[in-house]
């Protein structure tokens, strides 16, 4: 053996032999070693013997394996070149490492051509062909090897190499949570495939290594301090991401390497924790999160909900100095050997048999191996249907300031959820460093910045894709300014004209000229004769025009009514009655003051509407009893066997406040127990609203509670009755 010892072969001999628990074990592994260099020596395969206790050591190092998987990767090389023979492997060493080596006979045999796009089906195959899972793992250790040492091999085996560990045997590392051997292989794999890239990246890395460094230095300083005030005893690490994880964030991402700004993660692993891990890995993150602002998107609870690997660790991403986002990760230290180990800690941790004896283990690792890996736009699938159960979401400025928005709102209810200005002149925004439209739906955690244009004005379209009914509210109250710009001036001609010709300029008045004018509204109106398009001369004649009962009078005080009215009939007749002689006359409530049963009232009779019932306290009343009293009737109301409804129009002011006719809906509804039969929400100047509502009532006294109770709500200013 000793012509053929290599200067390192002594250090890798002694690590090896550790794997043995017992002396017999370990006479078993060093039988196996000089067999290997013996036997292979003596066929000049010195690369093969190296091969070999290389193997043999990270599959001590990084899973942990144990004495039968050690001896059939000591005893391949001499069996692939005949050297030993299934009958002395068996007797020597047992049956399981034959069957062992056999397994790993089968998976070299393999064309790996026909599953490289098909990693799946590939990892089925070899769970087929070894019955023992830790086949797998030894070939995964011997890949590990020959990654390492691509140089050693020629162009067409580099290839090979090359192609099966990024298809097949990374990917297997990945689900396995050996997450170290994991980014190696990367590493060397793509060092060798894209080498131009890797030394471009490599260079920019030690470019920047100064600043970096400065930067984490100064992101760690108040953790640590402040870590250190509360009691724990915590290690506090900066790592760099691996060349191949930067290259992958640039191609997805679609930016330069400048231009990626989550180079490094900082990890902390609390050492004087044992009993309460979870809380305090909790408590570490209050910390961390009271110093720097953290984007709730980018939470993952993996202390909660381990992965089936056993990964343990709580991860945040924060907002640290100059506005740059920061990955935190932290853990415990049994966490970070667990993390960085997986199933091959997870043994030590876990149970106190051998690893090789562990059966629950082997079939969390097939079970692991058997789920398939969820592609990204699966992943984006099942993050989309949580955001179905989330209410709302939380989206940063450029600053790093945090604002909350309800779950599916977009770039344009978020302009308009800064300022109204901002709102009206948004022409979209940039999202992660991205240019996105107005109707772009934000997701949680996203970082915004709100592109303005002097030249911009709201548009109609817009309703179609905002979702804040506040913002909804602003967006028709701009449009609606837009569309009646010359309403003020409109309405100044309206006025001037009205009070020339001795005519008080009152709402009874306006609504006579939308009537006459055949205009939708009193803006409508304004607009028209501010345009030119209504002639002011006309006035006159509108006025002139209208039924009398009509004609606008200032209010006065109410108009004194006879109280003396003939006694009621006993047999059930009109809801109001009337004297006797038009007692079967048919009759409407007047729209100018709209009586409910409680007014006091009065009849009159109108030449073109029949019998009208006003208030006596109506606007109109006095003019009708001074100018045409013998068209006068008493009247009031008659005692009901069962209730009525009637509608009452409300007028409710007050500050606006999101989701404001919800709450007052609900509020009549539900806590009133009054009937909605028409709303309108109109915005005022300074953030204030008028909701115009008609209720169903049964008299003046449930009105009157109705408005009493309204004037509580804090949304809720004043609240005046209405005509209809």
């Amino acid at each position: 053996m000793d012509n053929f010892m290599d200067p390192l072969y002594e250090e890798k001999i002694k690590h090896i032999l550790l794997a043995g628990q017992a002396i017999e074990e370990r006479e078993r592994i060093q039988r196996a070693i000089t067999l290997l260099i013996d036997l292979s020596g003596k066929e000049k395969d010195h690369d093969g013997i190296n091969r070999s206790l290389d193997t043999a050591v990270s599959g001590l190092n990084e899973m942990n394996l144990g004495i039968e998987p050690i001896l059939a990767v000591l005893l391949k090389s001499p069996f692939d070149m005949m050297l030993l023979t299934p009958e002395t492997v068996t007797r020597e060493y047992g049956a399981g490492v034959m069957e062992m080596i056999t397994g790993m006979q089968k998976i070299d045999r393999l064309d790996t051509s026909k599953h490289l796009s098909n990693s799946e089906n590939f990892i089925k195959l070899l769970l087929t062909l070894s019955g023992d899972i830790r086949v797998i793992l030894v070939q995964l250790a011997f890949r590990l090897y020959d990654t390492r040492n691509l140089v050693k091999y020629p162009p067409e085996v580099q290839a090979k190499i090359c192609g099966e560990s990024s298809s097949l045997y990374i990917p297997i590392a990945h689900r396995l949570g050996l997450y170290r051997v994991k980014t190696e292989m990367e590493d060397c794999v793509m060092k060798f495939t894209e080498p131009e890239i890797y030394r471009q990246l490599e260079q920019k890395l030690k470019e920047t290594q100064k600043d970096r460094d400065q930067y984490a230095m100064n992101f760690i300083k108040p953790i640590g301090e402040s870590l250190n005030t509360n009691g724990f005893d915590c290690e506090i690490k900066n790592r760099i991401k691996s060349i191949p994880s930067i290259w992958r964030k640039m191609q997805v991402q679609n930016v330069e390497f400048e231009r990626v700004y989550d180079l490094f993660a900082i990890r902390i692993i609390l050492k004087n924790t044992v009993e309460n891990e979870k809380a305090d890995c909790w408590k570490v993150y209050s910390l961390v999160t009271d110093i720097y602002t953290p984007n709730p998107r980018r939470l993952r609870d993996w202390i909660s909900f381990p992965k089936p690997t056993g990964y343990e660790s709580l991860h945040t991403t924060v907002i640290g100095p100059e506005g740059k986002w920061v990955e935190v990760q932290i853990r415990t230290s049994r966490m970070d050997e667990i993390a960085e180990k997986s199933f091959a800690a997870h043994w030590k941790y876990k149970t106190g048999h051998h690893p090789g004896l562990n059966t629950d283990l082997f079939a969390s690792i097939r079970e692991m191996l058997e789920k398939p890996v969820q592609s990204g736009q699966e992943r984006s699938a099942n993050l989309e249907k949580k955001a179905l159960y989330t209410d709302e979401i939380f989206v940063f400025t450029p600053k790093g300031d945090l604002k909350r928005l309800k779950a599916g709102y977009t770039v344009l209810d978020f302009a308009f959820e800064i300022h109204t200005g901002i709102g009206a002149s948004c022409t979209g925004a940039i999202v992660n460093g991205k240019m996105v439209p107005l109707k772009h739906v934000l997701q949680n955690g996203d970082r915004v910045k709100i592109l303005t244009s002097k030249t911009q004005k709201p548009s109609h379209n817009w309703l179609e894709f905002v979702k804040s009914p506040r913002v909804i509210a602003r967006i028709k109250h701009t449009l609606k300014m837009e569309t009646y710009k010359d309403s003020d001036q409109g309405k100044e001609i309206i006025r001037n004209k009205v009070t020339a010709l001795g005519f008080e300029f009152t709402d009874i008045v306006i609504t006579r000229l939308i009537r006459y004018f055949e205009c939708e509204n009193n803006l409508d109106l304004y607009q028209k004769f501010g345009e030119g398009k209504l002639d002011p001369l006309k006035i006159k004649k509108a006025l002139a025009e209208t039924e009398q009962e009509n004609q606008p009078v200032h209010p006065g005080k109410e108009t004194i009514i006879p109280e003396k009215l003939p006694d009621l009939p006993s047999e059930k007749q009109d809801y109001i009655f009337i004297e006797e002689r038009l007692n079967s006359v048919q009759y409407q409530f007047s729209k100018c003051c709209n009586p409910i049963p409680g007014d006091k009232i009065f009849a009159f009779v109108s030449v073109t509407q029949g019998i009208k019932i006003h208030k006596t306290n109506c606007s109109n009343a006095h003019q009708l009893v001074t100018r045409y009293p013998y068209r006068i009737h008493e009247a009031r109301w008659k005692i009901m066997e069962q209730e009525k409804a009637f509608t009452a129009n409300l007028s409710v002011t007050g500050d606006y406040q999101e989701n404001l006719v919800n709450r007052l809906t609900q509020f009549l509804t539900n806590e009133l127990k009054t009937s909605v039969r028409s709303a309108r929400l109109e915005m005022l100047p300074g953030n204030s609203y008028r909701w115009e509502v008609g209720i169903l009532v049964s008299g003046k006294m449930d009105l009157d509670e109705i408005i009493r109770r309204l004037l509580k709500m804090k949304e809720v200013t004043d609240v005046k009755k209405i005509a209809g």
